[in-house]
């Protein structure tokens, strides 16, 4: 789903579905799911995604997906899954254009450090920041209206869903309901 999501919203640059999602999965599975999720997410785009591969900036772009787990992770530890999340929505799209702040600049820095390797100056490196503003922009916006909104949609739905399996026997059932 998430990388399905990433080829339909490819016209739209740096908007993408994956850092909601795997902030979501670690935020009802813990860090290892959600990182999981991350990794395998970030490192089938990075070598799949039709604006070309990302080569040597790859796994600094799968590093930071690691970050919107963590932030899941630690969501759920602080918020706990239960309450109604549309109390917290801003804070949810806040935390994720946070993340995504910190995965910009160090996705942004690498790429800087591999480009102009081995005459990186920090004027270099300040350029490359600069130049990438619109993009990390859109990213940051995109990830706080997604975070905002959709998280916390899924959020409630989420048990809707999980009770709407077990009706229809797509999960097994209990051993006290099976007697």
């Amino acid at each position: 789903m998430i990388v399905g999501s990433d080829f339909a919203l490819t016209p739209l640059p740096n908007v993408k579905l994956m850092d909601t999602l795997v902030f979501l999965a670690a935020y009802f599975f813990g860090f290892r799911v959600g990182a999981s999720v991350g990794i395998l997410s970030e490192s089938v785009w990075a070598f799949a995604s039709p604006n070309g591969s990302a080569g040597f900036l790859a796994p600094f772009l799968v590093a930071g997906e690691a970050l919107f787990a963590a932030a899941g992770a630690a969501a759920a530890r602080v918020w706990g899954i239960e309450g109604d999340p549309r109390s917290r929505g801003l804070y949810v799209g806040s935390l994720l254009a946070l993340c995504a702040f910190a995965w910009d600049m160090e996705t942004t820095v690498a790429s800087s450090l591999l480009w102009f390797w081995p005459a990186v100056t920090p004027g270099k490196v300040l350029g490359t920041v600069v130049i990438g503003l619109p993009f990390t922009l859109t990213h940051e916006v995109s990830d706080f209206l997604l975070g905002a909104t959709a998280a916390p949609i899924v959020v409630l739905m989420a048990p809707r869903l999980s009770a709407l399996k077990g009706r229809l026997g797509l999960v097994p059932a209990r051993a006290e309901e099976r007697n």
